[in-house]
C-alpha cells in the first residue's frame, strides 16, 4: 500500500501523455490549410509551437505539483527521531 500513491502518479502521468496526444493530433496538427504567405506561415508555425510548448507545459506542471504533495505527504508522516 506505499507505493499506491507512486503508482497514482504514474497512472496521471500515462493519461495526460494520452489525453494530450490527443489534443495535439486534435487540434495543434490541423489548424487549417497552410498558408502561401511567409507571414502567415510563419505566424502559423509559431502558434502551433506555443501550443505544443503549452502541453509540455501542463505536463510538466501537473507531474511536479504531484510530486511535491507525495513527498510533503512522506516527510509528514515520516517517524521522529529519537533524542
Amino acid at each position: 500500500m506505499k507505493l499506491a500513491s507512486l503508482f497514482g502518479i504514474e497512472a496521471v502521468a500515462f493519461l495526460l501523455i494520452i489525453a494530450e496526444t490527443y489534443l495535439f493530433f486534435e487540434f495543434v496538427v490541423p489548424l487549417g490549410p497552410i498558408p502561401h504567405s511567409l507571414p502567415a506561415y510563419t505566424g502559423l508555425a509559431l502558434l502551433k509551437l506555443l501550443l505544443s510548448v503549452g502541453l509540455v507545459a501542463l505536463w510538466f506542471v501537473v507531474m511536479i505539483g504531484l510530486t511535491r504533495i507525495y513527498v510533503r505527504a512522506r516527510i509528514r508522516n515520516a517517524p521522529k527521531p529519537s533524542s
